[in-house]
This record gives structure tokens, sequence and C-alpha cells, in this order.
């Protein structure tokens, strides 16, 4: 089978641990309707009226914990500075997007169509750029953000991350969390990253993210208090791209590497 995060409810149990009804998170279900799993492979999750269950796969989840590890532990934000976010209109980038916003950034986001251009500006992006557009990569990133960026939260790596290294100032923080761009691209025909050594004088920070170390720990707690907040007094929003049924999963990952999806893709079973 295909094993992916998901979320869902106890609908039988012989664990101590969990009861019919719970809600549980796991970072390796199989895509199927129902499932018999080890307790140890699960995450009890707190089952309130102001979340829904869906919102542990989103923000309150995995796209919203990576997108602030990225910001607050990484990016290191200052009041001021400015943020380059590419596929900003995704799980994790719109939140990216929000959090700069909330943090006193001028936001610069990166997205590949009329529509999500038009989400990213109302999430509060100050300029957004049309990668599918534009010819010249550095050009769009230098002619959004003249002041140069201080912060790239890269989800797209290849050319876009090559052209953002351009473009960055001194002492700035380079966000590696994605490269949808190259998953499922021919690795053989993948032109190496060419403007790396840019980044040496300016002393830049180029530093990965992966959100499973950090489950269970006092940032994940710090990250589920203030987000919890910032949802509730409307600071945050976060839009999702839902598919019903498991015979629509097949398109729905295809999508999600060709960039049809529009927000967290997720699909119910």
């Amino acid at each position: 089978p295909i094993f992916g995060i998901g979320v869902g409810t106890v609908v039988a149990s012989r664990s101590d641990s969990y009861s019919i009804g719970d809600w549980v998170r796991g970072d390796e279900l199989p895509w199927q309707a129902y499932t018999v799993i080890s307790d140890q492979a699960l995450t009890k999750l707190p089952k309130t009226t102001s979340a829904p269950l869906l919102d542990h796969i989103g923000v309150l989840g995995m796209p919203a914990f990576t997108a602030y590890l990225g910001i607050v532990t990484v990016g290191r934000p200052k009041r001021g500075e400015t943020l380059l976010v590419s596929a900003a209109s995704g799980a994790v980038g719109q939140i990216a997007v929000q959090l700069g916003k909330v943090n006193g950034l001028r936001v610069v986001g990166v997205a590949g169509s009329d529509d999500k251009v038009e989400h990213i500006k109302h999430l509060g992006a100050d300029a957004v750029i049309n990668y599918k557009a534009c010819e010249d990569y550095a050009r769009a990133i230098n002619q959004a953000a003249p002041e140069g960026i201080d912060i790239y939260f890269d989800n797209v790596g290849g050319e876009f991350l090559d052209a953002a290294l351009l473009n960055l100032n001194r002492h700035a923080r380079v966000v590696i969390c994605g490269s949808i761009s190259t998953y499922a691209a021919d690795k053989s025909k993948i032109a190496g990253v060419k403007n790396l050594d840019t980044t040496i004088v300016k002393e830049v920070t180029l530093q990965s993210i992966y959100y499973q170390p950090h489950l269970g720990t006092l940032v994940e707690a710090d990250f589920l208090e203030e987000m919890a907040q910032m949802v509730a007094c409307g600071q945050i929003e976060f839009k999702t791209d839902e598919r019903i049924g498991l015979e629509s999963a097949p398109q729905a990952l295809v999508d999600l590497f060709t960039g049809r999806n529009f927000g967290k893709l997720i699909v119910r079973l």
C-alpha cells in the first residue's frame, strides 16, 4: 500500500491508550478506509468543537508546524525584513506568508496561476510573482524586492532556488523546506545549483527543516498554543483542496506534483 500522513477516528480498540471515538493522527497511515495499526504508530488528538479533525492535518498539523519551524526557528525574523516564499499558495507556503506578516515582514509570494496570485494577495502578501508569466526568475525577484531578500522560504528547489540566491542580502537565511520542482523529475537531467558561491561572502545561512524530529517537543507545544490563538483571532486562515473517495487519490497525487492543487490537498475517505 501507499502510506501518508492522515487523521481518523478509532472504531475499535484493544489498546488501553485508545478508546472508540478517539481522534488520532498517524505519519504513515495506508491509503485505505480502515486499517489495523499499532497504538505506538498513532498520536491522540484533542477532541474539541473549536478545532475540527481536519485542522490537525492542516492548520494545526504538519504543514503549519513546518512553516512555523521555518519562519520562527530558522528564519529568525526581524521586523521590516523581506521574506520570499515559493509555492506560496500551498499547504506550507500559505502559512509561511501569514506568519511573515504577523512578524512584521515585507512578504513576496510566488505562485503559478492568476487565482493563486490573488489568494496570496488576500493573505496579505505585499507583492506576488507569477513564475509562469516571467522569463527571468532572478529579474522578477529583483523587481518585486529591490531591497533584497532576508529570508527565503524554499518549497520548490531547482531554477527558482538558484535565482533566489542571486537576490539575497548579507546574513540572509534560506529555509530549505521542499523541492517540488525536482521530486518527480529525471535526476540525470536536473542542473545543479549554480549560484551557491554567491552566498559565501554574504555569510548566508542555508538550513533544511523537517517536522518529525520536533514532534512532542516544547517547540511543538509553543506552535500549537500560538497557532490556535492566531486562528481564533483571525490572523491565520487555511485553504484546503479536498477530494472525496479513495478513487480520487491517484489523480490527487498527480495534481500535487504538477501544481494543479490549490491549498492543502486532502483526500477524504
